[in-house]
């Protein structure tokens, strides 16, 4: 679009509503450039931009609403942008009006609106209208007029009151009246909505619902309540036949089109007689069940026939009115209900009926769920005829998607829910949902992440927060997708944790699930079996079989949905668990082996923000969509059984829980262990079990339990060689072993090569390290020595690698008085731990 198309564009309709450039201006606080402090500088309210018409937006101080810019530590003044070429939703809407996204909206007060305010002019009638240059318009004629963006923009963002620079009008000018006036279009409905698929309460029951919250933020203040609107078809009737309806819609087409008679038009408006000639007039402020019966909302009938008169198209169609289907009965004189709007509540599958209800959680959040009903009882409440209206089903099905989403799906229910937000339809960018994305950096943190992929060798550094909009991405694009099991811990309140689970909650509406610890362990999961996302708060799982359920079913692809009397039903499984705790080490029992999880440990949040989810994210939501549809992943799907590779979300927080998870022998062995690699520089140390048993704990155990824990837990081996059975020969190293059958019996596969070498484990003879205490007659105290023991038999391989760290291994220094010890009896060289397919071969009789 060319600058000089929008310079004529702003002309045209500057010289339409008879704006000059004296009266396009306000005067502004600005720094002054000459030396400290503020001047007044004057500022146009409307300028020509590359879409449009901006419009400045001021508060009633004189000064201009500064917002963020993303990526800049400047900011730039909020306006309103009036779009030359309207953009049309995917619902038929028409946006003509472009705001910042995420910063709300501020109401238009014209600049004698401002004098009058400075100067405590007390003001009979304050009018409150939709639409800037319908203000603006409505001061040039004397009105004390204000301009909000929209019907639904009554409300301040922050406060959920009117906004503070309305109520300080009201309080310091006296204010006697207030009146909110619409266009004289709020009772039509057009030809787009009459289709049986539109219900056509919904446009003027917005006209309604305006009023009313208008009257509710008021109530609490002096001034006397009115609503107004223009009355079209009198309108028309008084300035003549040749006026269209669209030529006096709004107020400032009205007093263009009534140009002659602008005197009588505004002194009609400031009269509170309900005789006018251009103006319907309703006084609200005790009730505003006028204003209903006036919009024809009570009654389908009534509705139908004062519609019938301004739509003839309406005549004989099929229409929805507050979800019931209607059709006009000319003989009876009366609309008949052709489909209940209540049977949309009811399905069948099957033979069973069911209804959707709305159940209140803990956090006072209604969700949609659907309980069974009997069909006596659905008629009881309906009558006989209402059955025949329930929409029946096959069977249930459970197919995820938030793009496309299909309720009804080759005849099955889909148990999945659509989401309740849709993506914002212009595409947006971080600095559309700032509050979102700056909530996500503190929950997954900004450190990075360095990540070396075990096939191609490839290194990639990541952001961790990025990690987690990757996290959040594929939940919305590829919801059947398996995920790791996200764990937000932190001792500290006040750290976001719950916010976050919320925020998915508000995203993914239905489709997420708070549940509590006993939900996971009892069979029945009827509530949650079905959903994307399972949040489980203040998580304390002690129970092993409940964490293996919980591994299982991250990865599962079925899951037997089990509710309360009825029979189970084997259903998709696309579950990902997301649990909050302020138990950051023992929440639940993690091995090194679990590498579903994803623990992160969230910091305190250090600038607090009220009601950050309410007023801050939830309305982001829209433009977090859009900017999640255009926005590229930084990872690529991992080749294992989830997304993000194991070595991606490896955290020091989890390391925390494995360490705490650890069986106390354990911790005691590898306490032990370590202390002796650090007293006597030995590489490698040889031990059987009795040894172990008898020098390494405090209190004994049972021989096959010790087993396991040095199998599965420190995945210790046993003294082996490695044996090539065909050719009789035996081997130190495996290596060797390898080259030996590539050699000998000409192989090339390295499957086939392993199957020719087993692991051989013998008997050894070693010597070991161990602490005895002795008492110390020159000091008289009691110290400990490391005394070397011999043994024979079959001894678990101990190595220095496996226990101490590089920097501990680096930093050894030997003890001269262990010199002699270490160096005694001589060993025998050893060979590597068991590798692939050998390591399951062995002659032991256990």
């Amino acid at each position: 679009m060319s600058d000089k198309l929008c310079t004529e564009y702003f002309e045209q309709r500057m010289a339409a509503l008879g704006i000059t450039p004296e009266i396009n201006k306000i005067e502004i606080m600005q720094s002054d450039p000459k030396g400290p402090g503020n001047i007044l500088v004057p500022l146009p309210i409307f300028s020509a931009c590359e879409t449009g018409i901006r419009i400045l937006a001021y508060s009633i101080d004189r000064t201009t609403i500064r917002i963020d810019v993303e990526g800049s530590r400047y900011k730039k003044d909020w306006s309103i942008i009036r779009l030359e070429k309207p953009i049309v939703k995917k619902d038929g809407t028409v946006m003509k009006y472009q705001m910042p996204k995420g910063h709300g909206s501020v109401p238009f007060l014209p600049p004698g609106l401002v004098e009058k305010y400075e100067k405590k002019t007390p003001i009979k009638a304050l009018f409150i209208t939709e639409g800037y240059f319908k203000a603006f318009k409505g001061y040039m004629h004397g009105l004390d007029i204000i301009g909000v963006a929209s019907i639904t923009h009554l409300k301040d963002r922050e406060s959920g009151g009117l906004h503070r620079d309305i109520l300080a009008i009201i309080r310091q000018c006296k204010v006697e009246r207030v009146v909110w006036l619409t266009d004289g279009d709020c009772l039509d409905i057009t030809s787009k909505e009459i289709r049986e698929d539109v219900d056509l309460f919904k446009r003027p029951n917005g006209f309604y619902q305006s009023v009313n919250t208008f009257k509710q933020l008021l109530d609490d203040y002096d001034p006397d309540k009115y609503f107004m609107h223009l009355d079209i078809d009198n309108i028309i009737a008084n300035l003549g036949k040749d006026v269209k309806r669209e030529d006096v819609k709004g107020l400032d087409d009205l007093l263009i089109t009534g140009a002659s008679r602008i005197k009588e038009i505004i002194a009609d408006l400031q009269s509170v007689s309900t005789k006018s000639d251009f103006f319907v007039k309703f006084n609200i402020t005790r009730s505003t069940s006028k204003v209903w019966s006036h919009f024809r909302l009570d009654h389908a009938t009534s509705f139908y026939l004062y519609h019938l008169e301004r739509r003839k198209d309406l005549e004989g169609k099929i229409f929805t009115f507050r979800g019931t289907k209607f059709k006009y009965d000319d003989e009876k004189g009366e609309c008949q209900v052709l489909v209940p709007g209540t049977a949309k509540d009811y399905f069948r599958v099957g033979d069973t009926y069911f209804k959707f209800v709305e159940v209140p959680n803990k956090y006072k959040q209604l969700e949609r769920k659907f309980k069974v009903r009997q069909k006596s009882t659905i008629s009881d409440d309906h009558g006989r005829d209402f059955i025949k209206h329930v929409t029946k089903y096959e069977e249930f099905c459970n197919v995820p998607d938030h793009v496309n989403f299909h309720q009804v799906i080759n005849s099955c229910f889909n148990l999945y829910n659509p989401l309740d937000f849709e993506p914002d339809e212009e595409e947006c960018t971080e600095a559309d949902c700032p509050n979102i994305i700056e909530f996500v950096k503190h929950i997954f943190g900004e450190n990075v992440v360095h990540f070396t992929d075990p096939e191609t060798k490839t290194k990639h550094d990541y952001k961790n927060w990025e990690l987690g909009l990757d996290y959040i991405q594929i939940l919305y694009q590829q919801p059947a997708e398996k995920l790791p099991i996200i764990c937000l811990v932190s001792k500290e309140n006040n750290t976001g944790k719950s916010t976050f689970g919320k925020l998915l909650k508000q995203i993914f509406g239905s489709n997420c699930a708070i549940v509590g610890n006993s939900d996971l362990s009892n069979d029945f999961n009827g509530h949650w079996s079905t959903k994307s996302i399972v949040i489980c708060d203040e998580t304390k799982i002690d129970k092993q079989h409940v964490v293996e359920k919980v591994k299982s079913l991250s990865t599962a692809d079925k899951i037997f949905m089990n509710t309360k009397g009825k029979d189970q039903i084997e259903i998709d499984c696309f579950i990902k668990f997301l649990f909050i705790t302020n138990n950051e080490d023992n929440f639940m029992f993690l091995s090194e082996e679990d590498i579903r999880y994803w623990v992160l440990k969230v910091p305190v949040i250090k600038t607090e923000k009220p009601k950050l989810l309410e007023d801050f994210m939830i309305p982001e939501i829209p433009a977090f969509l859009s900017f999640l549809t255009s926005r590229k992943l930084v990872t690529e799907r991992s080749r294992g059984r989830m997304w993000f590779h194991k070595n991606m979300i490896v955290t020091e927080a989890l390391k925390k829980v494995v360490e705490f998870s650890k069986p106390q022998v354990v911790k005691e062995i590898e306490a032990k262990i370590k202390e002796l690699f650090l007293h006597t520089g030995e590489d490698i140390i040889y031990m059987t079990k009795q040894a172990i048993n008898e020098d390494l704990l405090s209190k004994k155990v049972e021989e096959f339990y010790l087993e396991r824990l040095l199998k599965d837990h420190l995945r210790l081996s046993l003294y082996h060689k490695w044996e090539v059975e065909r050719a009789k020969q035996t081997f130190d190293d495996h290596e060797a072993a390898r080259d030996f059958v590539r050699r000998e019996f000409n192989l090339e596969s390295e499957l086939e090569i392993e199957k020719e070498i087993i692991a051989k484990f013998l008997t050894k003879r070693h010597s070991y390290p161990k602490f005895e205490k002795r008492f110390d007659q020159k000091t008289g105290s009691t110290i400990r020595d490391v005394v070397y023991v011999s043994d024979n038999g079959r001894p678990y391989i101990f190595r220095k690698s496996q226990f101490l760290n590089q920097e501990e291994i680096d930093n050894y220094r030997p003890d001269p008085e262990h010199a002699a010890l270490a160096s005694g009896p001589a060993t025998q060289s050893e060979p590597p731990p068991p590798s692939g397919p050998s390591e399951l071969q062995s002659d032991l009789p256990f």
